[in-house]
């Protein structure tokens, strides 16, 4: 690959918000000599800047989901390399820089990078990004939302993913209409055409938290469906235990209340009951040591809400949707 490389930075935008004119404004700050921006946007909407490294492409319809807006930029792109970022996330000035580095180094033709939780975020926010970092909160993936060591992945989010054009345009780019979990369909597509996507810590962009309680617990409910949907469609990355792991722990909170309302007392039900009481502990005592006072008080019941939240939406995925799209 060629030093600086042409990379072409694709936004999907479905309403105009602060938060997609500072990722604007930050991508127009970037240290790379060799890029532009692709703005999707469905009819109705018109972007203000002008400048020579955006252009704006519009799908002619009323709505559509971030996929088939990628898929739009991924065709009428001028770069060697499409860089995927979300509206509501704002890259590190050598975002394109370390991307298009490692990418050569390794020789790989995807690179991807974790969605840090921005400084500036409200508390609620970072409630948020405290779940998401936890290694309780998200399991093995935490990476995706914290700086871990650098591995090779088959499941990464969109918001911060490097792929080359040419591989994108052989398997047909993302080819769906899923709003959620359309990153599943496009890895298993590289990794089925025999690619490999290496995630490297110092590939940075910052992603803006939903706010906690409810705006997160909607996301993470939408997260959690499309996951138990996709142990059907996608079972190559999506049937692992990780991702039932929520829904057990649901199963087992409800069947343990019934059990100590009817009054029944067994050995087993006081052992696991004591398990559930040292885990909650354990991770009171790792976030009071690793954040601010007032999350550390209470990320431990946020955690317990978002895997509440979780597994009973990847149950309903997972048993009472036979299509989804959307």
């Amino acid at each position: 690959m060629k030093k600086n490389p042409m990379i072409s930075i694709i936004i999907p935008v479905y309403v105009l918000t602060d938060y997609f004119y500072e990722s604007l404004e930050k991508c127009l700050e970037l240290n790379y000599p060799n890029y532009e921006i692709l703005i999707g946007v469905d009819s109705g909407i018109k972007i203000p800047y002008k400048s020579k490294k955006i252009r704006v492409l519009k799908t002619n319809k009323s709505r559509t989901g971030p996929a088939e807006k990628r898929d739009i930029g991924i065709r009428r792109a001028k770069g060697e390399i499409i860089a995927f970022l979300d509206d509501d996330s704002y890259p590190h000035k050598d975002w394109l820089k370390k991307a298009a580095s490692v990418m050569a180094k390794k020789k790989v033709s995807s690179v991807c990078g974790p969605g840090l939780t921005p400084p500036a975020d409200s508390f609620s926010q970072k409630i948020t990004g405290a779940i998401l970092e936890s290694p309780l909160g998200s399991g093995p993936y935490s990476y995706r939302f914290a700086k871990r060591e650098s591995r090779f992945v088959d499941d990464y989010p969109a918001y911060n993913m490097f792929v080359k054009r040419d591989v994108l345009i052989r398997v047909g780019g993302f080819g769906t209409k899923f709003y959620g979990g359309e990153d599943t369909a496009i890895c298993i597509k590289l990794t089925n055409a025999g690619e490999k996507i290496f995630y490297d810590p110092r590939i940075v962009v910052y992603h803006h938290r939903r706010r906690f309680p409810f705006e997160y617990l909607k996301q993470v409910g939408n997260v959690g469906m499309h996951r138990g949907y996709f142990v059907k469609k996608y079972p190559q990355t999506s049937l692992r235990f990780t991702y039932f792991g929520p829904a057990i722990l649901t199963i087992f909170i409800f069947c343990l209340t019934v059990f100590i309302t009817i009054n029944v007392q067994t050995e087993v039900l006081f052992f696991l009951l004591l398990i559930f009481v040292a885990t909650y502990v354990f991770v009171f005592l790792v976030s009071f040591i690793q954040s601010p006072f007032l999350i550390s008080l209470i990320l431990p019941f946020a955690i317990l809400l978002h895997h509440f939240e979780y597994g009973l939406q990847f149950l309903r995925g997972l048993f009472l949707i036979d299509k989804m799209e959307r």
